[in-house]
């Protein structure tokens, strides 16, 4: 199959992530990209940060509150009983490539901003990983007892400022991305 026919079937597909549609403040660069003949998104986060309990594992994963945006306060008040983690997870893309000189063009861009970009795979897809490096996870309650020696107050401020640096990071991606 064709790059074009490959990338018209995928993206005629539904959406398979947890959420089933494309987050908001990412849409803009999965927009941009779609576009380009050369590429296609197959999967993509803004950047999230979400309360959770479970194994870890994605199939055995609860996710109690989930936000793409910043946060108050009030998002850690939970009472829930085991053991709740807290986890923030940077800003990713998920990038189907024409040919290897798309994919390299791609990743050297990426490289100005998220430095663990990188070549995925070159056999049946040829796909390249934007990653941004912002990561936070910590247990948080244990039967509702909260576990972080500081205030929430402060792990909300970092956490904001996190998602903030997230938030300028796809812009300028999203500047950078006029060049290709």
């Amino acid at each position: 199959m064709t790059f074009p026919n490959e990338k018209k079937t995928f993206l005629a597909k539904k959406d398979k992530s947890k959420k089933g549609t494309i987050d908001e403040q990412i849409r803009p660069v999965v927009d941009f990209i779609n576009a380009h003949k050369n590429y296609y998104t197959t999967s993509s986060c803004a950047g999230r940060v979400y309360l959770w309990k479970g194994t870890g594992k994605k199939n055995q994963t609860e996710w109690i509150k989930v936000s793409h945006d910043l946060i108050q306060e009030n998002f850690l008040n939970i009472k829930e009983p085991g053991l709740i983690w807290l986890r923030l997870e940077p800003f990713i893309l998920h990038i189907a490539c024409r040919d290897l000189e798309s994919a390299t063009s791609l990743v050297d861009l990426a490289h100005t901003i998220y430095k663990k970009s990188c070549l995925l795979s070159a056999s049946n897809k040829i796909l390249v990983e934007i990653r941004g490096s912002e990561f936070l996870e910590m247990p948080l309650y244990n039967n509702s007892q909260f576990l972080f020696a500081g205030s929430k107050e402060f792990l909300v401020s970092l956490i904001n400022q996190k998602m903030k640096r997230m938030e300028e990071g796809r812009q300028r991606f999203q500047t950078l991305l006029k060049d290709l």
